[in-house]
């Protein structure tokens, strides 16, 4: 069995920045307002019914409107089936249908470029981002979520990510300088090498082309002598299938929710880390700041459940992918020595190439926040050491009770 890991991930750019455009809107409502930052943003009129996208308003205490939430992921991804799709009707249930939100995936609303940008300008009023397309403007989110191969345990790593960036002082204070209020995050599976042909050993990794989320990935791509690839993963079926690449390192569930079983004939288990930069649910701030504190706990609430049940979904979708992927001939490799060596030596010497890129990106006292992350990571380890990952409903309580229940709904994410 193949280490369990999870969807397809992101494509990569560090000339990706809040100045990517926001696509057009149809049908005005649209005023512009100066934040105390200088920030030029928009709000937008009540969602207009048969409107393609109607954009709410947001003024005051929420008024039984409906509201925006976006992802770039397809709607039947474990990203948005549960976490969106799912958690708009708990939350609208919740709230009496006083707070509504109108699911858009697939990129239909923002591109995953904008994401982080239509936030903060009222597009939407809560979205999935991956961090690694706004590296200037989430740097610490960056450095954290470039310790993907500190621990690969994709559990772990979603729920230290998520009290990470609810607690940490400087992810704090970054969420609120991109005017945004963080709710909660997400890890993807284990990151694999999916290929066109068979890749077993160090030797055969040597030149290949490698489809990688950036960072991270791409240096340690380059430390085994391979070619690092940075493209959208909706691009990762063409290019196996036409030779652009030899493989793509994502989660394998990729293998159904992106179909690259069609395209994919070998399967290498090394696990090269995972992918949980940026946030699963970020809250556009004047839309957080008119909930009351009784739907900012609903909101709390559904998210903890939420950052549980994707994980066990998401390895389940890994595991059915994977099953069926093998049964249609796909091959599966466990690494040769050499390459797991490489991996290790790998991973001991990026801590210190992620400090140096955090400090130039303006991120003070870097070793202090990766410690602290380390510290958080480490307890959650020990948390859930010998807890059942199928068990939806305990996992559930503990990030319930560990990491959301401390949280004071009357004043988080307020200035």
């Amino acid at each position: 069995m193949v280490h369990r890991d999870g969807p397809a991930d992101i494509a990569s750019s560090d000339r990706l920045s809040r100045d990517q455009p926001v696509p057009a809107i149809a049908d005005g409502g649209l005023t512009q307002r100066t934040t105390s930052t200088g920030r030029m943003t928009m709000t937008f009129a009540k969602l207009a019914a048969g409107t393609a996208i109607g954009l709410a308003a947001l003024s005051g205490a929420a008024q039984a409107e409906q509201y925006n939430a976006n992802h770039f992921f397809a709607e039947r991804h474990s990203m948005v089936r549960g976490p969106y799709v799912d958690f708009a009707k708990r939350v609208a249930e919740a709230t009496n249908g006083e707070v509504e939100f109108r699911v858009f995936s697939g990129g239909s609303l923002l591109p995953p470029a904008s994401s982080l940008q239509g936030l903060r300008d009222g597009v939407a009023q809560v979205s999935y981002h991956a961090g690694t397309y706004t590296p200037s403007e989430l740097p610490v989110a960056n450095l954290v979520g470039n310790m993907a191969f500190y621990n690969t345990d994709p559990m772990v790593m979603a729920f230290a990510s998520t009290e990470f960036g609810l607690t940490n002082e400087a992810a704090l204070a970054e969420w609120d300088e991109n005017g945004i209020v963080y709710g909660g995050g997400y890890s993807t599976s284990e990151y694999v090498m999916m290929c066109n042909q068979p890749v077993e050993t160090l030797e055969d990794v040597a030149g290949k082309r490698l489809r990688m989320a950036g960072g991270a990935w791409s240096r340690f791509a380059e430390h085994v002598g391979a070619i690092p690839v940075s493209i959208p993963s909706s691009e990762m079926y063409t290019g196996l299938d036409t030779g652009s690449l030899d493989c793509a390192v994502a989660a394998a569930d990729a293998l159904d929710s992106f179909s690259l079983k069609d395209v994919v004939t070998d399967l290498n288990t090394i696990a090269i880390g995972n992918y949980y930069a940026g946030f699963g649910w970020g809250y556009n701030e004047a839309f957080w700041a008119g909930l009351t504190p009784e739907t900012r706990r609903v909101l709390f609430d559904e998210m903890a459940y939420d950052l549980a049940r994707h994980r066990v979904e998401f390895d389940s979708d890994v595991d059915v992918a994977v099953e069926a992927a093998q049964a249609a001939g796909m091959k599966i490799h466990e690494p040769d020595q050499a390459l797991r060596d490489a991996l290790a030596e790998f991973v001991v010497a990026d801590e210190a190439v992620l400090i140096e890129n955090a400090a130039e990106r303006g991120v003070e006292n870097p070793e202090a926040i990766l410690a602290d992350y380390k510290r958080i990571i480490d307890r959650w380890a020990e948390m859930l050491d010998g807890v059942d990952r199928t068990d939806v409903d305990t996992l559930a309580a503990l990030a319930k009770s560990e990491i959301y229940d401390p949280l004071n709904a009357e004043t988080y994410g307020l200035d």
